[in-house]
């Protein structure tokens, strides 16, 4: 593995939670540059090996990485047991909504590595599972969707009703 200098400097029993490193520490070890995306994107530091098998060399010792600084060109890898995080998500998972007793099961591998991506950004930043964030995003989605629909059937129509509110009342009453 290209990054296993990384790796085993992880993996070397180290007595700390916390190792700050800076790119140019990391390239020494290495023995070569990080690529560009290490310096451009967030999402090359990401704590999940979808997408980014590099992540491996922290993931498989027990680390994830937290505060990268771009502009400074520095990152810290955690230990994973002291952050009480899992690591990945799981490649699948099943999700029942109370409301109307229904189970998605979801192949993540079926997804974009976009899409991957943005269930694992949105997992973190809320502190929830991979179930938990693929149904707040499909929420937040559907609702988006619904008021832009709304929005424009009221500028279409104007006659009909003066806001979405509005429209959102009548649909309701309507039944």
């Amino acid at each position: 593995m290209k990054y296993e200098p990384l790796k085993r400097r992880l993996d070397a029993g180290l007595d700390v939670d916390r190792l700050p490193m800076t790119f140019r520490e990391i390239e020494s070890l290495l023995g070569f540059p990080l690529p560009a995306s290490a310096r451009k994107h967030q999402a090359w530091w990401s704590n999940t090996r979808i997408g980014h098998s590099h992540a491996a060399a922290w993931l498989d010792p027990g680390w994830r990485t937290a505060n990268v600084d771009l502009a400074a060109e520095r990152v810290t890898f955690v230990k994973d047991a002291a952050s009480g995080l899992a690591e990945t998500p799981p490649a699948r998972f099943q999700h029942r909504r109370a409301d109307d007793g229904g189970t998605v099961v979801l192949d993540l591998g079926d997804l974009s590595a976009a899409a991957r991506q943005l269930i694992d950004s949105h997992a973190r930043r809320q502190g929830v599972g991979p179930a938990q964030a693929v149904a707040a995003l499909l929420d937040e989605t559907a609702i988006q969707r619904r008021q832009s629909m709304l929005d424009w059937f009221a500028q279409a129509s104007p006659r009909l009703a003066t806001d979405s509110v509005d429209l959102v009342r009548e649909d309701r009453d309507a039944r």
